[in-house]
């Protein structure tokens, strides 16, 4: 059973957005995208009672209204790669949190790590969207810093937060990327990060695809961890 996200204030106004103020699926897509807290299970189960409501109502109207714009959803979220959510989540995340800083709730430590979660993310998402191994190499070799402790602790911090919306796919993906990520740093262990051939890099990666689990993918069968 899903857990109730905290956020619901956010996730009341971006489904109200997103049944009355978007007439067309264009318009409807682009809220999905911009609030991808709507793709998950916990919104899934709140149209599910929409739905069932209008029916017992027996109004067609609203049953028809309420199915389509549930229709909508679910292709919006077979379009897009779970894992491609799960990031579209964490980034909102993160402005979240930004957000908090610009308005002086966090405190000193916590706006440093956020400014370090911030660079680090750019460069997640930049090393995750190489179309080939061979790309995706050459990124961490211009980005050292992906091999050290940075990117798995904002996945920590990021497991901590998606957890929060009580989607557990979410939660799993992102623990997918931390786990290959710590397997690559440890394959690495002995090797020095700024000087790291590609060659070690090459087969540090080959042996991370191959220890990770990558089940949490369930719409990639394929652990295509440089893919878009």
């Amino acid at each position: 059973m899903n857990q109730e996200p905290q956020d619901l204030e956010s996730i009341q106004t971006a489904l109200q957005q997103f049944l009355f103020q978007a007439p067309t699926p264009e318009e409807g897509l682009q809220i999905l995208i911009d609030n991808p807290e709507l793709l998950t299970d916990f919104v899934d189960s709140l149209f599910e009672l929409l739905i069932a409501d209008a029916r017992e109502q027996e109004n067609e109207e609203l049953l028809e209204f309420f199915t389509g714009r549930h229709l909508l959803l679910e292709a919006v979220k077979e379009a897009i790669s779970q894992k491609d959510i799960a990031l579209l989540v964490a980034i909102r995340q993160l402005l979240l949190l930004k957000n908090g800083l610009a308005t002086n709730t966090l405190e000193a430590d916590e706006s440093k790590e956020f400014l370090d979660f911030q660079d680090i993310m750019v460069k997640v998402l930049a090393w995750l969207k190489k179309p080939s191994l061979e790309m995706g190499i050459s990124l961490l070799e211009q980005y050292p810093e992906l091999l050290t402790d940075r990117p798995v602790r904002l996945f920590g911090w990021l497991i901590e937060e998606a957890g929060k919306h009580g989607d557990k796919v979410f939660v799993d993906i992102i623990k997918t990327l931390r786990e290959f990520l710590q397997t690559l740093r440890i394959a690495l262990i002995d090797k020095n990060s700024t000087t790291v051939s590609k060659n070690d890099l090459s087969q540090a990666i080959k042996e991370a695809l191959e220890y990770t689990d990558f089940s949490a993918f369930t719409l990639q069968p394929e652990p295509a961890i440089f893919l878009a």
